[in-house]
């Protein structure tokens, strides 16, 4: 296997490279004058049986896909056997049906797009909704950064530390529970409530067992901040001494950052599915692990 680095995640792929011991795919990438993306692998693949494409899909997301979309069709154009994609964050994953009439089932034209264009296999991380998932027909793999985030702020002598997820989906209430029982905590939920029309969150506060309590706020999202930032206030509200927010994708666009220090964020932690200052923890290491169960 040969590891090709995206040009969203060229440090990731550097490190998944280094944890497999396989070597990386040279290759060249330009963007022309108007924009357009160039892509061109630098040594011959027509005889290489598999590869490993890693590019995450944060924004600007629909760059970042269509150098995607290049780079798995060069692959297999020039006759590669097998190629699998790592996207760590995967764009677009928030619609698997129709929630309003006339609406475009945008994961659904993802998965059909990377399934005509050859891929044999999907990895990705704390995917939004899971659901989206069924919609592909190659083999999906939806690995978790919940215990690896866990395991960073243990490092922050916790003081009877409690996981927090801010929302009470099943899939949130589930990356809560893999934290806490990774350093030995409870965990507990809140209720949320988004209008559709208007995108505007509402947190609903609950009483919680968290005075004089280190918190830990888990997420797999944090966008606009809006929603992590209301489960800090109701927390720091409720007498916790220190919450930490940890998230699998850090986008934090616009105000998010500012939000949420001001909601009382003790520290803002992401993965490297997202190139920030705060990609702290790797998912390189779930990536592999994953890998290595599966040969």
């Amino acid at each position: 296997m040969k590891i090709v680095g995206g040009p969203s995640s060229k440090e990731l792929a550097r490190k998944v490279s280094a944890l497999l011991n396989a070597p990386l795919a040279l290759t060249k990438t330009k963007r022309f004058p108007d924009g357009e993306f160039y892509f061109k692998f630098d040594e011959d693949i027509s005889s290489e049986d598999e590869l490993l494409i890693v590019q995450s899909l944060y924004p600007p997301q629909d760059l970042h896909i269509l150098e995607l979309f290049l780079m798995l069709h060069t692959a297999r154009d020039l006759g590669v056997n097998s190629v699998k994609v790592f996207v760590p964050y995967l764009a677009y994953s928030r619609q698997d049906r129709r929630y309003l009439k006339g609406e475009c089932l945008s994961s659904g034209m993802i998965a059909e797009i990377l399934e005509n264009l050859g891929a044999d296999a999907l990895y990705t991380v704390d995917v939004h909704n899971r659901r989206v998932l069924s919609m592909y027909k190659i083999p999906t793999y939806n690995l978790t950064a919940s215990r690896d985030l866990a395991r960073y702020f243990a490092s922050r002598a916790l003081v009877d530390p409690i996981v927090i997820s801010p929302d009470d989906e099943e899939i949130a209430i589930e990356r809560a529970r893999y934290a806490a029982e990774t350093i030995g905590a409870e965990y507990d939920f809140l209720e949320k409530k988004r209008d559709r029309h208007t995108g505007e969150i509402v947190t609903y506060e609950k009483q919680m067992n968290v005075k004089g309590r280190d918190a830990i706020v888990i997420d797999d999202i944090i966008s606009t901040g809006k929603t992590a930032a209301n489960a800090v206030k109701i927390l720091k509200k409720q007498g916790a001494q220190r919450v930490f927010v940890g998230v699998s994708h850090a986008l934090l666009l616009g105000e998010a950052v500012r939000l949420l220090n001001e909601a009382g964020a003790e520290e803002i932690v992401g993965t490297d599915s997202v190139m920030n200052k705060y990609a702290k923890v790797s998912v390189a290491p779930i990536l592999v692990k994953t890998l290595k169960g599966n040969s």
